[in-house]
Parts: structure tokens; C-alpha cells; sequence
């Protein structure tokens, strides 16, 4: 939103959440498993914007995390036909939560490390919301949704919002 708050953060701030619900907020991996997982299916919606002005946003129709011991599992599919973004998630899709200290990417090398961002790494990432804010960060380093803009644009504004399916 405005790089005032640091998400370059160890795993038990994301398990718990972080930031304030009036600007930088993650609302903590815990509760999101807690919600995904009640019975009823949920949709994530991504929303974007660029520096240059572009509003981008997906909805994956399938969304939920699982728990702490299965290091918050990232289940996401069925990309809605009218989404602007491309599909940024599918690669990480059944990817574990990975931070610094939890490595859980697919690579021998730490993702998170690489990029100085926890996320949902596979071999490393397409997307990367956790990303370093700025208009001029190192390749892939920024806030990430390479389907629609690749690696060397970033992000302005990005939100992740959860509703149960209707």
C-alpha cells in the first residue's frame, strides 16, 4: 500500500498477523487457515496496481490454506474468465508457506532468502505479494504478479481479500 510496514518477517508474525487494519495488514496465517477451512468454500480476490496507473486484479473461485502442520498449504484454482491479471498463483498452488528460517520451496536454495520475502515459494515464484515496496527493486524482488507485467514491474497496491462462495 505505502511501505510502511516491513513484511520481510520471520513465521510466527505471519502465523499471527501483522501491520494495522487501516493501511499494511496481513491478518495472520492461522486465521486464514481458520476461516478457509470452516465447511463452506471460499473465493480469493487479488487486486493490483501499478505504478504507471494499471488496476489488474484475479479471482480464483477455489481458495483455502491449510494448518500449521502442514505449513500452511496453499490450495487455489479455478481462475475466474474475467480476470484481468492472469493466473500468477497456479505454480504455487500446493506450495507450503515458506519463510527465511522455514524453508519449504522446492529448491535447494531458500526463496525467501533470495527475494527477502516469506510467501508460497515453488521454484522460486510468478507471484510474490509480500514482495519489497518500491518502483525500482531488483529483478523479481518488488511486489510480483509476472503473468501481467513480469518481473521488472511492481506493484503499487496490491490486496488479497477472502469471501465465502455464495
Amino acid at each position: 500500500m505505502d511501505g510502511s510496514v516491513e513484511f520481510d518477517r520471520e513465521w510466527n508474525d505471519y502465523k499471527i498477523g501483522f501491520g494495522s487494519l487501516t493501511g499494511e495488514f496481513w491478518s495472520g496465517n492461522e486465521l486464514i487457515h481458520s476461516l478457509t477451512t470452516d465447511g463452506r468454500n471460499y473465493t480469493l480476490r487479488v487486486e493490483l496496481e501499478s505504478y504507471d496507473g494499471e488496476n489488474i486484479f484475479a479471482v480464483y473461485n477455489t481458495f483455502w490454506i491449510g494448518p500449521e502442520s502442514d505449513n500452511y498449504r496453499l490450495h487455489v484454482s479455478e481462475l475466474s474468465a474475467d480476470s484481468t491479471a492472469g493466473d500468477s498463483l497456479k505454480s504455487q498452488n500446493n506450495m507450503m508457506f515458506s519463510t527465511k528460517k522455514h524453508d519449504n520451496d522446492l529448491l535447494t536454495k531458500n526463496c525467501a532468502v533470495i527475494y527477502n520475502a516469506p510467501w508460497w515459494f515453488a521454484k522460486c515464484h510468478s507471484s510474490l505479494l509480500t514482495g519489497e515496496y518500491g518502483k525500482n527493486i531488483s529483478y523479481a524482488s518488488g511486489i510480483t504478479w509476472s503473468s501481467r507485467w513480469g518481473y521488472y514491474t511492481f506493484a503499487r497496491y496490491a490486496a488479497m481479500m477472502i469471501r465465502p462462495n455464495t
